[in-house]
């Protein structure tokens, strides 16, 4: 019945911002809305100022031109979503924001989870005893049982080196999360130097096409290639439309 938009920016920009920029900022935010489903399909569109940065929350209606309901239509793709960012971006782009690394190949990771893996590495530590390693008593026997010549049922050296090893992993899983999340950031390194590659490829195929256009210009560019890459999009969902109702004749 309704998507519900967060749009938002940096805090790093809000921060820098002046009043006139956060006032236009929303008001491009919500013409871009208006531009992609209609002024009159806004249910609702609100700021907020209750956390650190501000935002704006909007309810828009997915009716699509033959009027039906189809969310799917609007953002029912990685490509269509991906779309929007690029758009917005250019919505957005005079007042001195930049669209964020498209394809980007990092994966999140809770700040809680980064930081307690790092406190349990700086708490590991492991002290292995020579009584680590004796049999230690199972069950001790009875009276009745020593007098019938039967002792205390003690581990064995197989027992003996799964409850050390226990121990041991036990004792070193901090460290070993330490390690972990080394390996995380390395990856996460490794990541980001394919996409910036990634990136750095595709900027040197169009650099010509840009090559002397100022900003407002690139802008511009950007927002038609959008514009007509969501042409496109419609015009192929309208013929496949078309196809299946001539099978549905036929």
């Amino acid at each position: 019945l309704a998507v519900e938009y967060v749009i938002s920016a940096s805090p790093e920009w809000f921060a820098k911002s002046t009043p006139e920029q956060e006032k236009a900022f929303f008001q491009q935010s919500l013409q871009w809305l208006a531009d992609k489903y209609g002024a009159d399909r806004i249910v609702t569109a609100s700021i907020h100022r209750d956390e650190t940065t501000p935002h704006l929350s909007a309810f828009v209606v997915p009716l699509t031109q033959d009027k039906r309901l189809s969310a799917k239509e609007f953002i029912g793709s990685r490509d269509k979503m991906r779309a929007d960012q690029t758009s917005y971006a250019a919505c957005v782009a005079n007042l001195g924001l930049e669209r964020g690394i498209e394809g980007s190949m990092a994966n999140h990771q809770r700040i809680q989870q980064h930081y307690a893996a790092v406190q349990q590495g700086m708490e590991s530590s492991v002290t292995l005893r020579p009584s680590s390693v004796e049999p230690r008593v199972l069950e001790k026997a009875t009276l009745l049982e020593r007098v019938r010549g039967r002792g205390d049922l003690v581990e064995d050296a197989e027992m003996i080196a799964k409850r050390v090893t226990k121990d041991l992993n036990k004792g070193f899983a901090g460290t070993v999360a330490k390690a972990s999340e080394s390996v995380e950031s390395e990856r996460k390194a490794r990541e980001a130097r394919n996409t910036a590659k990634g990136l750095r490829e595709r900027l040197e195929t169009f650099e010509g096409s840009f090559r002397g256009l100022t900003k407002d210009q690139i802008a511009s560019v950007l927002k038609m290639a959008s514009e007509l890459q969501q042409e496109n999009a419609k015009a192929k969902e309208q013929s496949k439309t078309v196809t299946k109702g001539k099978g549905l004749t036929l």
